[in-house]
């Protein structure tokens, strides 16, 4: 195992998985700078990673994550409005690594919600490509509230999951999406029982790392392009996945295992 020693953000590859855990309990688990700089480092590195075929975001305590440290905000109120619109913005970008690996990694990530998914931190979620939500939790973009528009590409991957309506609302009118809302609408993949969150991430990470690597991993550069791709484009991209596929030992014995109507037995490598 490798561990990273952040009083705020730990950071631990376990084998075949990567974990992430936001840890400011005290704080609703509200990140700061230093801990989105160590989240876009690690993420790199797991994004380069072969060994590592799945990863998982976890809040410690009681809450996934409340956004960004808002208490942190109010040193910039003595500055001059413009150099104030620089250094926020100079904030935003800094993070762009985070979002840009979580989409485009070839690993499969994991949001595992417990309680409050406030702001940015609707963005981390939906950057992910599964969420699993326990019944008590909610999403609420923040932003609004404090005369702020939101960020944690927000705006690009929410509308991807649930639509630009719905989408906008949420931004919009800052109301809270009780987990069931956020099921129905296409939010959360899972929706489990309060006890059982931590089992059925597990469980899923599991399932995760049991694919054909080559196969998972086109999947999901497959739908990570589909949404801006044009059709043509689309049908090329399938056509090169295809192939990289026939082209492992584990197309072999998935194939031979259908024939032979037996559990194809892929490699963990």
């Amino acid at each position: 195992m490798i561990d990273s020693a952040s009083d705020d953000l730990l950071t631990a590859i376990e084998g075949p998985i990567a974990r992430i855990t936001f840890n400011r309990p005290g704080s609703r688990n509200a990140v700061n700078a230093g801990m989105l700089r160590k989240m876009g480092g690690f993420l790199t590195a797991v994004a380069g990673n072969p060994k590592v075929r799945c990863v998982i975001l976890t809040g410690a305590g009681a809450h996934f994550m409340a956004g960004g440290d808002v208490t942190g905000f109010s040193n910039v109120f003595d500055m001059p409005p413009e150099e104030r619109r620089q250094d926020f913005i100079r904030r935003v970008r800094e993070a762009e690594p985070i979002f840009h690996n979580l989409l485009t990694m070839p690993q499969p990530a994991i949001a595992s919600i417990r309680g409050a998914c406030a702001g940015a931190a609707v963005g981390f979620a939906s950057c992910c490509d599964f969420i699993l939500a326990c019944e008590s939790a909610f999403f609420l973009i923040a932003q609004v509230h404090i005369g702020a528009s939101p960020d944690g590409a927000t705006t690009y991957a929410l509308p991807r999951k649930i639509g630009p309506a719905k989408a906008l609302e949420m931004a919009l009118l800052g109301g809270r999406v009780a987990a069931r809302e956020a099921h129905a609408i296409g939010l959360v993949n899972r929706l489990v029982a309060d006890d059982a969150l931590e089992e059925e991430t597990e469980k899923l990470a599991r399932q995760i790392c049991n694919l054909p690597a080559t196969s998972a991993r086109n999947i999901k550069n497959l739908y990570a392009h589909s949404m801006n791709n044009s059709l043509q484009q689309q049908l090329q991209l399938e056509a090169e996945s295809m192939g990289d596929c026939a082209a492992t030992t584990d197309f072999i014995e998935g194939v031979s295992a259908f024939i032979e109507k037996r559990k194809a037995e892929f490699n963990k490598a």
